[in-house]
């Protein structure tokens, strides 16, 4: 069975051994197939990675890297006239990151799917490859990243909240230290991070947690934390915080689409001619 990962550096495996694919556009054609679910049009591929090409060039190309990665996943390729796709039971751990984090829109409870999720988050999508010479699918690339640290952003988001209502601080302040990480500007983290600070017994680590966070803004922004932020750190200065709730955690972050609706795809090009 063919796995591949595409959260942080992407790996290949094929019945358990790791695969080493040398060309990079063969990489990036089985990274782009992996990331989509449903079969991908051949002029689609084409206008993505050899947009430079006249037709009949880029489609000699393509069936040349189509037959090298044929040669190395076999049936795991399913190859069309008009279409590429990988075979229904290839496992994707982007799929399967999306998937559990959409279906979590509005939902907190899912403790134990949403932590496997979020440890399916080795780093950021396709960390380290690039196709400088493809400029298409360096528009999709960057995109789906920026799409993959808003999800995570939500997901480790949710995840507090959830350890937060368990009274498990800990693995709360844990999974707000990895939001934070990527985003230590986004002022909701930082106050449930304070908070958390607070009802874990370190109002020390909270005060300092928002005199950071005011240095922070000041330096990049050049802007004060939200009044939100401050009556938080005033209510902490001065040992007035609501207890918290018995029960239900705070509010969820913001919903995210479902994927297809905002992931990036790129032009397709007039090309003309006889399909490959």
């Amino acid at each position: 069975m063919l796995a591949i990962q595409l959260l942080g550096p992407p790996q290949v495996t094929l019945n358990n051994h790791i695969l080493s694919i040398p060309r990079r556009k063969s990489r990036a054609l089985l990274f782009y197939l992996a990331a989509n679910p449903s079969p991908v049009l051949r002029d689609q591929i084409l206008a993505l990675l050899w947009p430079d090409h006249d037709r009949a060039a880029a489609q000699q190309v393509l069936r040349t890297t189509v037959y090298g990665l044929r040669k190395q996943l076999g049936d795991a390729l399913i190859a069309t006239d008009d279409s590429l796709a990988l075979a229904a039971d290839t496992t994707v751990d982007l799929r399967r990151f999306e998937q559990q984090i959409v279906n979590t829109n509005g939902n907190a409870e899912a403790t134990e799917p949403l932590a496997a999720a979020m440890a399916l988050y080795r780093g950021e999508f396709l960390a380290g490859f690039s196709v400088p010479d493809a400029e298409e699918f360096e528009q999709w690339l960057l995109g789906l990243r920026e799409r993959c640290v808003q999800l995570a952003l939500r997901g480790y988001g949710l995840l507090a909240m959830r350890y937060e209502a368990l009274r498990d601080f800990a693995a709360a302040r844990d999974a707000l230290a990895r939001a934070i990480e990527l985003n230590p500007l986004q002022e909701d983290l930082q106050r449930a991070a304070m908070r958390i600070d607070f009802f874990a017994g370190d109002r020390a680590g909270a005060i300092r947690r928002y005199e950071h966070l005011r240095r922070l803004l000041d330096d990049e922004l050049g802007v004060p934390p939200l009044e939100e932020t401050r009556a938080l750190y005033d209510a902490i200065i001065t040992d007035t915080m609501a207890p918290m709730a018995p029960s239900a955690p705070a509010s969820a972050p913001a919903a995210i689409a479902p994927a297809q609706s905002l992931r990036p795809q790129p032009a397709r090009l007039p090309l003309t001619g006889p399909t490959a």
